[in-house]
């Protein structure tokens, strides 16, 4: 009997990628997407490694990767070995997201450019040319930043649509701290009645009286008392905010949501108690959203509700 005539090895190199690459399972939504290579499509190495990696948020601004509480993708040896133990980042697990309020959509993408210099030259009017150091994010036409510029909205594009996609109340759920109920105050026991003197005169079975008090002043109505403000596990900052406004946006309108520029500096908690900067307690808060310096901020509710 002939053997049966094995298939030719295929010659085409994105075939033999693909036969070679091991099977990535994405029943996680918290998994790196998979890297097909696409026909006519070009990826450099580093958006590959921007794609790969665990979800962090990062707890303060780190040159080349972004601002704080920026949710990105890093190499678990990174975070493992230089963040975690520096916190400077934290894991954004399952149970990071819930608390949070936020979902595996709310991962970006590592900024490169923040924080880095550039070597620009200038050209006087002597036709003299002078070395200046700027960052890349204030870097002329032609830099890094102008082609960052190039895929976010004008101001007043971003402004109409946060007034149209954002709802008028911004919800947070977070697990309020059970304190316990204040004691009663102890009643203190009646005075005694004095006691009347006897006649020996009288019989033994004889009634004695007694002279009538005053009848005591009813006690005045307590005032109502202030509700107190009741604490919640964690908080939620600007940056909680900030990133519940961009999964909103993108679930509204996902070719034009991720476009809108919004930096956490133009965004302000109103109502907040002294010498606060975030929400650490139950309640109803104002939120103030600037999408440009000359423009009217969009104003929203911002509730925290308890998450039971």
């Amino acid at each position: 009997m002939a053997s049966p005539r094995l298939a030719r090895p295929p010659k085409c190199l994105d075939c033999l990628r693909r036969l070679a690459r091991p099977a990535t399972s994405l029943s996680s939504p918290l998994a790196a997407p998979s890297l097909t290579q696409t026909r006519g499509v070009k990826t450099t190495k580093a958006e590959e490694e921007d794609l790969q990696g665990i979800p962090v948020r990062l707890l303060r601004d780190i040159t080349g990767f972004g601002r704080k509480h920026a949710i990105i993708r890093v190499k678990p040896g990174r975070m493992r070995n230089r963040w975690f133990p520096k916190s400077q980042a934290e894991y954004m697990t399952r149970q990071r997201f819930t608390e949070l309020g936020l979902t595996p959509a709310a991962i970006g993408v590592r900024d490169r450019t923040f924080g880095m210099k550039l070597q620009l030259e200038d050209t006087d009017a002597r036709g003299g040319r002078a070395r200046r150091t700027v960052f890349a994010e204030d870097g002329p036409p032609g830099t890094m930043k102008s082609k960052k510029d190039s895929l976010t909205l004008p101001p007043e594009e971003s402004l109409n649509l946060l007034e149209l996609l954002l709802p008028p109340t911004l919800t947070f759920k977070r697990k309020p701290i059970a304190v316990p109920p204040p004691a009663a105050p102890a009643t203190p026991p009646p005075p005694p009645q004095p006691s009347t003197p006897r006649s020996p005169a009288l019989a033994a079975n004889a009634a004695t009286s007694i002279p009538e008090s005053d009848p005591e002043p009813a006690p005045a109505p307590a005032a109502p008392s202030k509700p107190a403000h009741v604490a919640i596990f964690g908080s939620v900052s600007v940056g909680d905010v900030l990133a519940a406004i961009r999964e909103r946006l993108l679930e509204a309108n996902p070719s034009q949501g991720g476009r809108v520029a919004l930096e956490a500096d133009g965004v302000a908690i109103r109502g907040l108690d002294p010498g606060e900067d975030r929400v650490k307690r139950l309640g109803t808060f104002e939120v103030l959203i600037s999408a440009g310096r000359d423009l009217e901020p969009v104003r929203r509710e911002l509730v925290v509700v308890a998450d039971e």
